[in-house]
């Protein structure tokens, strides 16, 4: 991993993981305004859609995305692959014990541990999504290379 690129990674890593505490910030009543205008949207193309479902989607999503956020801090030349990839999930986990921690103390939220759980496999899917595209990637450049 260039020196360089690193700085470039823990910002958009940690902008994202930010992004998510500020919506775990937001009242009981502006978050649940927020998934009705997604709700809204998504009816159209799915009626059979439920605002609980909506907000579960946005939990998998959100640390889908911080999860492949994660995968290249784990990199390094001390890391084995396995030691990266534990790594990059820890400071996943780490994200969403802090999430929902965060949630105990904001008016009308409750933090809730099957939504740190949801956390996790969103993040440990983003993470692994992350890995195959890389292998594929490196594996695609030999055969062209």
């Amino acid at each position: 991993m260039s020196i360089h690129r690193t700085p470039v990674r823990v910002w958009l890593f940690s902008a994202w993981m930010l992004m998510i505490f500020l919506h775990s910030l937001q009242p009981a009543d502006l978050s649940g305004r927020e998934s009705g205008w997604v709700l809204s949207l998504l009816l159209h193309l799915l009626p059979w859609l439920t605002d609980h479902m909506v907000r579960k989607a946005a939990h998998f999503t959100e640390f889908a995305i911080l999860g492949v956020l994660s995968e290249p801090l784990g990199r390094g030349p001390s890391f084995s692959r396995r030691t990266a990839a534990w790594f990059s999930l820890s400071l996943c986990v780490a994200a969403a014990l802090s999430d929902e921690t965060i949630q105990l103390f904001v008016e009308g939220r409750a933090g809730q541990v099957s939504d740190v759980w949801l956390d996790i496999s969103g993040a440990a899917f983003g993470l692994a999504l992350a890995v195959l595209v890389r292998a594929l990637w490196k594996r695609t450049g030999e055969k062209t290379g």
